[in-house]
């Protein structure tokens, strides 16, 4: 899905962002959290 930015501003300005949301389900946000922890900082 895609946005205007401006929707989360209380003057409605900035209209030159869009947000992209790429829903996902829990177990793989997790799962890409993980790897980004373990890329980054290191395994646990």
């Amino acid at each position: 899905a895609v946005i205007p930015v401006s929707v989360f501003y209380a003057n409605g300005q900035d209209d030159r962002v869009v947000r992209f949301c790429f829903a996902k389900q829990e177990s793989t946000l997790r799962t890409a959290a993980e790897r980004l922890h373990k890329a980054f900082i290191g395994p646990s």
